[in-house]
């Protein structure tokens, strides 16, 4: 493959059809939708969704990020629910599909990759509570553990949570929440969600966090919660 070519698509793996179209151009090559489909047919090309492909380097191993690519399949949007709170440690089981939040509609893309899902978020909840992380890759856009928290339980359906002790059953048992890695924070973020969703699972779940105590006294707290005395 021509070098420039080569150098230009290690810099930006992630590359839309008109991009490489007009790198292609430039290079010298006339069939363009051929050589991108010879390109497909070698594995150096990876469809992600119609008219966006990812660039596996036949010379050079390619370090790429799934989160990366879940914020570029689908904009605006940010990785969260399952998926981050499993990325901060707020959930044990290892979750396989990138899940995000977008203003736009619902949508989820099966690609080569794995299957990457997003679901509906209003704008007035969207910019709250999210943070930059990194990769070797690049950086990408994800929810803190709060933001994810409430985004999930905002989109649960088929669970009655109508007070405290549901909450703290539904995080402990369902969700497997690790309370321990909640101690502490800092639950403005919660309380604001709360007030812009006007959901009474938020502010549950503002309630239950503003009572976590130091994990040695987390066990008491949810026996107390559990027998009706919080």
């Amino acid at each position: 493959m021509n070098e420039i070519i080569e150098k230009t698509l290690q810099n930006i793996p992630i590359v839309d059809y008109a991009t490489l179209h007009n790198l292609l151009t430039k290079s010298g090559y006339k069939h363009i939708n051929d050589k991108i489909k010879y390109m497909k047919h070698k594995g150096t090309l990876v469809s992600l969704k119609k008219g966006l492909y990812l660039y596996k380097s036949p010379y050079t191993q390619n370090i790429f990020s799934k989160e990366i690519v879940a914020n570029n399949l689908l904009g605006p949007s940010y990785i969260s629910y399952d998926y981050a709170l499993y990325y901060h440690g707020i959930i044990p089981e290892k979750v396989q599909e990138v899940t995000s939040a977008t203003t736009k509609r619902a949508k989820s893309f099966d690609t080569a990759l794995g299957i990457f899902s997003y679901k509906h978020i209003d704008k007035k909840l969207y910019a709250l509570g999210l943070q930059i992380s990194s990769t070797k890759s690049g950086n990408f856009m994800i929810a803190t553990p709060l933001k994810a928290l409430c985004d999930k339980l905002l989109v649960t359906r088929g669970v009655k949570i109508a007070s405290k002790k549901t909450m703290l059953h539904f995080l402990v048992d369902d969700l497997r929440v690790d309370l321990d890695e909640l101690v502490g924070v800092d639950t403005e973020i919660v309380k604001e969600y709360a007030n812009i969703s006007k959901s009474n699972r938020i502010k549950f779940l503002y309630k239950v966090l503003e009572e976590l105590l130091p994990p040695q006294q987390t066990n008491s707290m949810f026996e107390s919660i559990a027998r009706g005395k919080m």
